[in-house]
């Protein structure tokens, strides 16, 4: 990494940042902050943190909030429920609320972590549009050297002795989200694979499912024929097109459904059924209850 942006780190440093009601009400808001250097071979994860962010690597743990861990230097494993990805140095993790996880250095490299954790409603409605990525959460920003002069200055300023939480600063982490999801490099590649048109494809899914969207148009959005798009997620031994924009349907009307009290009739709307009695029948396919016995005693288990 060009030696001008590392000036840009800060010392290793963790702060846990106080949430006062104003702020746990604002669109998003910070939680905590840090960056550490595991030396190669070292204990992980260190002491030190609080109870609800230590974990033991054969439990893995569950947050009750958002976090991005940029990879300074070194490389390792990142797991989720979907499986194990390899994390290097320029690469991000991503954590969802909720959404276990665990991962560590290689023990021969070691590395060098910088994080950001962050909560509120407008990171849920992110999370619901499709903006996070549970498929892969480990990712490449678009602009590595601008992301993480971007990032590194963000952490300087957050390790400051006088910096203050506030609403500003949750709103200067969408712009690290937005640096982190800009899409400039990855439009250079010019060969599309059955994997790349899946997760292109799954990407507008996931930003356009609230509305009435069909295989077609989503084949129409990537300037593919609805055979080819078809086919690539048939090679893949995935559920169809339509399966997925149903699948995506359901997650949000559930997830509406057990945060919020909006009425069921515009969860319907909100999650893009074209009828009560359709998003009915699908929770009743998938959970053997309607939509109004689902909201009253929700599985244990979150779908992925």
């Amino acid at each position: 990494m060009p030696t001008q942006i590392l000036r840009q780190a800060p010392r290793n440093f963790a702060r846990y940042l106080p949430i006062d009601d104003a702020l746990f009400a604002s669109p998003v808001f910070l939680t905590s902050a840090g960056r550490t250097t595991i030396a190669p071979g070292a204990a992980y994860p260190p002491p030190g943190h609080p109870d609800l962010y230590q974990f033991e690597w054969r439990e893995g743990r569950v947050l009750p909030e958002f976090s991005l861990l940029w990879l300074e230097a070194g490389h390792g494993i990142w797991e989720t429920q979907r499986g194990a990805f390899p994390i290097r140095a320029g690469q991000v993790g991503q954590v969802l609320s909720g959404q276990w996880h665990r991962y560590r250095p290689d023990p021969a490299s070691g590395w060098t972590e910088c994080w950001v954790q962050f909560n509120g409603r407008l990171a849920h409605e992110l999370e619901a549009g499709g903006h996070f990525s549970s498929a892969n959460p480990v990712s490449t920003p678009g602009h590595p050297r601008l992301f993480a002069r971007e990032f590194l200055a963000f952490l300087r300023d957050i390790a400051a002795a006088d910096f203050t939480n506030s609403t500003a600063q949750g709103l200067r982490l969408l712009g690290l989200l937005g640096a982190l999801n800009d899409p400039a490099q990855a439009a250079t590649t010019t060969t599309t694979t059955p994997r790349n048109l899946i997760e292109r494809a799954r990407q507008h899914i996931w930003s356009h499912s609230h509305r009435q969207l069909n295989v077609s148009e989503v084949a129409e959005h990537l300037h593919v024929s609805r055979r080819t798009l078809e086919r690539a997620f048939s090679v893949a031994c995935l559920p169809g097109v339509l399966d997925e924009i149903t699948r995506c349907r359901l997650n949000r009307a559930e997830r509406l459904l057990r945060e919020t009290h909006l009425p069921v009739q515009h969860i319907v709307s909100l999650a893009g059924f074209g009828t009560a009695e359709q998003m009915r029948l699908h929770f009743h396919a998938r959970h053997r209850l309607s939509p109004a016995q689902y909201r009253k005693s929700p599985p244990t288990g979150l779908n992925d």
